[in-house]
């Protein structure tokens, strides 16, 4: 290919000069696109600094600008072509309204000199206006890379760098979209397309003043994928992505930014929503509407699945107005069909609101709803008015500190620690989480951790619906804080079937009553199936320091449980014990059973429901088929995960192989909780331990690092 270039180039600008003579004998000669239309384009154009590398095979200009009008200029050569076309910018700073549009089938790429960074390169609309406006009605794609974008539009409305038109695929990559002091306007503003993907950017909104969306997509039909960017201190909302038949938002930073509608950090509509490794820190939305939606990230859609994200002290604020004001979702907020949550933490996040705030960690609202492996701690939720309501949203209630579900819901392998109902304390419920469906499937909520949570009732669980299974499920020190509080670990309703089946319930209090477990019966065609389960060293300040039961049912069956202090009548009550469950170390929280616990052997088998695992991930029977109380099997058989051949001896090969998978965040295929959560830390340290000591190890009665130890 040949090059071509023209007389004027600037003092930055490193082409060599040619006359413009020579530029349009030497275009002519090689049947140059940029000049192929004849002398008057030639002549209108002659300032235009540009080189065209262009042939009749590959069908492509090339334009090199390093001014204002020469950046125009390209951008209008550009666009009356009919080849694909790149326009390379040089540092420096371009102010106007540059405008590319398009009707003929012409790709466009628009991105800075080889060897040019996004910092040298500034495009500013000079505060009225989009920096840059690109519209094509054909087919075709755009990209644009490595500049820095100023949203100074003046107004909130229009965005510093507008995408519209037929698109097939647009890309934004290494692009900077920033807010000159007391500036307004959106970022990126994506109007129409097909697909578009923004990667590697950087998103911030102004310190004073000013306002805007740092990223709005609307209009995309096909795929919208959002990654590796930092979106911060938007006032205005961090991201809006709306439309897409499939939205992916993966490996981003979502900091400090303030919704005014809806999420702060992220808000998705569309048919399937995924978020997947992102970190939401500090983003806060408020608004007078009757909620808002997901104070780190607000997700509306037919499937949406949340995983791997980190959520920290997001808050979602709903004021007072006409038609309510609720907080809907301090950390996340789900609208949809399906919805999934897998391995994501939610850390002191706050749902609140003049009328309810619901969910301080999450709130999830579907048909089917499965939350697995996530961790909650320190989340809380608060409301001021008491009204009746089912699920916690537009209620009248708080609910759900750590994660309020409303739908058919698998609550599986999760962690709650630290949640509170915060505010007037006589209207809140689930300080762990709050389940509700009004389904006729079952709600299966179990091998969770419900530790240290508190709210006016249910302040471990609070759960509501046709159909409940609560199965494996470790519920300690939990309170109940209210005067009239009930249930300290779980407060249940299950209006058809409850199943509770081998749960751990110990030291929870109720101000009031029903310190370990709350049966609330509200009919008289429940079917209550209790078994296998330790309630036991609980407390009411009132009535049923373990167990309190309320209401008549059809047939409320409590068997081959541990329990001591009752409240209320069952239809069958027997095989149960009253005897201290010999935990190893209940005040640390390990409320696994020694081999001499009175509760070793003593359940049944026979129970409905019964989970063929232990929270461990441990079978449920022994060799000889016989069944623990507890959420714990006893078994002392059990290797560390790091011995993978199961020798009861850690050589320096696996310890190495665990804790290369350990720095990596990688999952353990055998355990604790297999699946997507890593490897926690106190387990490769006792891996390290039984290594470095060498020789046989011994497990002296559970799965947990302390209890595998050097054998005597």
């Amino acid at each position: 290919m040949k090059t071509v270039k023209s007389t004027a180039t600037p003092s930055n600008a490193e082409h060599p000069l040619k006359s413009s003579t020579a530029h349009r004998a030497k275009c002519f000669r090689h049947s140059c696109h940029c000049c192929e239309r004849g002398g008057a384009v030639f002549r209108l154009l002659a300032p235009l600094v540009l080189l065209a590398i262009c042939s009749m095979n590959t069908a492509r200009a090339d334009y090199h600008v390093a001014t204002a009008q020469q950046l125009q200029n390209a951008l209008t050569l550009a666009a009356a072509s009919s080849v694909s076309n790149n326009i390379y910018v040089t540092n420096g700073y371009y102010t106007g309204n540059f405008n590319f549009n398009s009707s003929n089938v012409n790709s466009l790429t628009v991105l800075a000199e080889p060897g040019v960074s996004n910092t040298q390169i500034t495009i500013d609309s000079g505060g009225s206006g989009s920096s840059m406006s690109i519209s094509a009605s054909a087919s075709a794609y755009i990209t644009v890379q490595g500049m820095t974008f100023l949203r100074n539009c003046g107004s909130t409305s229009i965005g510093g760098l507008r995408i519209a038109g037929g698109y097939t695929t647009i890309l934004v990559s290494g692009c900077q979209f920033l807010s000159p002091t007391n500036s307004s306007g959106i970022g990126l503003l994506l109007v129409s397309g097909v697909n578009a993907t923004v990667t590697n950017c950087t998103v911030a909104g102004s310190a004073t003043g000013g306002g805007g969306i740092g990223i709005s997509i609307s209009g995309i039909t096909n795929n919208v994928t959002l990654q590796n960017s930092s979106v911060t201190t938007n006032f205005g909302g961090g991201i809006n992505l709306t439309g897409a038949s499939v939205t992916a938002v993966a490996n981003n930073l979502f900091s400090g930014n303030f919704g005014a509608f809806y999420s702060s950090g992220a808000y998705c509509s569309g048919t399937t929503i995924t978020l997947s490794g992102n970190t939401f820190i500090s983003n806060s939305t408020a608004n007078s509407l009757n909620f808002t939606l997901g104070g780190g990230a607000g997700c509306s859609g037919t499937t949406i699945t949340l995983s791997a994200n980190t959520f920290i002290g997001n808050t979602d604020t709903g004021t007072p107005s006409s038609s309510g004001g609720n907080g809907v979702g301090g950390g996340a907020g789900c609208f949809g069909t399906t919805i999934t949550l897998l391995g994501n933490t939610f850390s002191g996040n706050t749902a609140t609101g003049a009328t309810a705030g619901s969910g301080g960690g999450t709130f999830c609202s579907g048909t089917t709803i499965t939350l697995s492996g996530n961790t909650f701690s320190g989340n809380k939720a608060s409301g001021s008015i008491y009204s009746n309501g089912g699920n916690g949203y537009n209620s009248g209630y708080a609910g759900g500190a750590g994660a309020n579900c409303a739908g058919t819901l698998i609550l599986s392998n999760n962690t709650f620690v630290s949640n509170s109902i915060i505010g007037n304390p006589a209207s809140g419920f689930g300080g762990g989480a709050m389940c509700y469906s009004s389904a006729t499937n079952p709600m299966i909520i179990f091998g969770n951790t419900l530790q240290q949570n508190s709210a006016w009732s249910g302040g471990g669980l609070f759960a509501f619906g046709p159909t409940i299974a609560l199965l494996d499920n470790l519920v300690v020190n939990n309170a109940g804080t209210n005067a009239s509080s009930q249930g300290g670990g779980i407060w249940v309703d299950a209006t058809s079937n409850l199943f509770m089946i081998n749960n751990t319930v110990t030291g929870n209090t109720s101000a009031e009553s029903g310190g370990g477990v709350a049966y609330i019966v509200t009919g008289t065609v429940e079917l209550l199936n209790v078994y296998n389960n330790i309630i036991w060293g609980n407390l009411a300040t009132s009535s049923g320091g373990d167990v309190y039961l309320s209401g008549t049912g059809k047939k409320k069956v409590f068997d081959f449980n541990d329990a001591d202090s009752y409240y209320g009548v069952w239809d069958i009550a027997q095989n149960n014990i009253d005897a201290s469950p010999q935990f190893f170390n209940p005040v640390g929280g390990d409320c696994h059973t020694q081999s001499s616990s009175p509760c070793a052997n003593t359940g049944t088998n026979g129970a409905p429901f019964q989970p063929l695992m232990d929270l461990d991930g441990n079978s449920r029977t022994n060799s000889a088929g016989l069944v623990d109380m507890g959420c714990y099997e006893f078994n002392n058989t059990t290797t560390h995960p790091a011995d993978t051949n199961g020798d009861f001896v850690i050589s320096p090969a696996e310890f190495n192989t665990y804790a290369a998978a350990w720095k990596n965040g990688q999952a353990w295929t055998n355990g604790p909780n297999p699946g997507p959560n890593p490897i926690p830390a106190n387990y490769v340290t006792r891996a390290g331990y039984l290594m470095t000591n060498g020789g046989t190890y011994t497990n002296v009665g559970s799965a947990r690092p302390v209890n595998w130890q050097i054998a005597p």
